[in-house]
């Protein structure tokens, strides 16, 4: 059985919770204001057992693939899904995390609390974290070419584009330098789980305590971050991006109960680039 090492490392425990209890309370606040004026006036479709396949088959096209932006543009579609499934996996690696240490895959040796009992708990963590991070930071690369370099001519970059985009690249960015932080903690066998973070290892060879305090420090600075995004959040276009989908499934299910013309056809376009100067 492999064997993992946990690293420990001091950590500001109540800064983290009143932050993160601050950011969380006044985003579903602001989101749960925002839902209401988004949903008035919806009607939600029929109970019809025979209704329930078509429901589904409109969900999967409208909130999982996205089909309307598909419709409009498949670099736009694309570069909007790797930030979308990006942002969606990495805020759910907390919950992966959560499941697997209550079946006992994140427990620790009785005989040496240094390791982990089940390696293949650590293994998952370290794949998801990093995968979803890579597809954040892809998009993220992506959407700034397209916005700073190639930016369509009717599109403009407002303030709040430019924050939204800034505060998802510093938390990314600050996630994997604390991965690659705690890489150099852990056997190399370990190491190779964090594909990505691994890059972000410090060149030499650093006391343990020195990294361990620069560890405290990219955390803290890492959730401040985030705790700022998750406060931010309901007044970006992030938001629309996550509740859009959500609505136009709803929205399309209710035209379908009604009978109504749903999937009409849609004509590709292909937006105008700024002029070169």
């Amino acid at each position: 059985m492999t064997q993992i090492e946990l690293i420990s490392f001091p950590k500001p425990w109540f800064l983290f919770k009143t932050a993160m209890a601050l950011s969380l309370g006044y985003m579903v606040f602001v989101f749960f204001r925002k839902w209401r004026g988004w949903s008035r006036g919806m009607q939600e479709p029929s109970a019809d057992s025979d209704n329930y396949g078509s429901v589904a088959k409109i969900w999967l096209a409208e909130v999982i693939l996205q089909r309307q932006l598909f419709a409009l543009s498949f670099s736009r579609w694309f570069n909007h899904l790797l930030i979308f499934y990006g942002f969606i996996g990495l805020a759910l690696l907390p919950l992966v995390a959560f499941i697997l240490g209550n079946f006992g895959y994140l427990a620790q040796s009785m005989t040496n609390p240094r390791f982990y009992l089940h390696p293949a708990g650590y293994i998952l963590i370290k794949l998801w974290g990093d995968t979803f991070g890579l597809m954040l930071l892809s998009g993220l690369v992506l959407s700034g070419i397209r916005r700073f370099a190639i930016r369509p001519a009717q599109h403009t970059n407002s303030q709040m584009d430019v924050v939204l985009l800034a505060l998802l690249f510093l938390v990314t960015l600050s996630g994997f330098c604390l991965e690659g932080l705690r890489m150099a903690l852990v056997p190399a066998e370990a190491a190779r789980y964090s594909y990505i973070g691994r890059l972000f290892t410090l060149p030499g060879d650093h006391p343990s305590e020195q990294v361990r305090l620069w560890l405290t420090m990219t955390w803290t600075v890492h959730f401040l971050l985030v705790a700022s995004l998750f406060a931010y959040l309901p007044h970006s276009k992030l938001m629309h991006s996550l509740l859009a989908p959500v609505v136009i499934g709803m929205n399309a299910a209710a035209e379908h109960a009604r009978k109504d013309l749903y999937w009409p056809k849609m004509k590709k376009y292909r937006a105008a680039r700024s002029p070169k100067g």
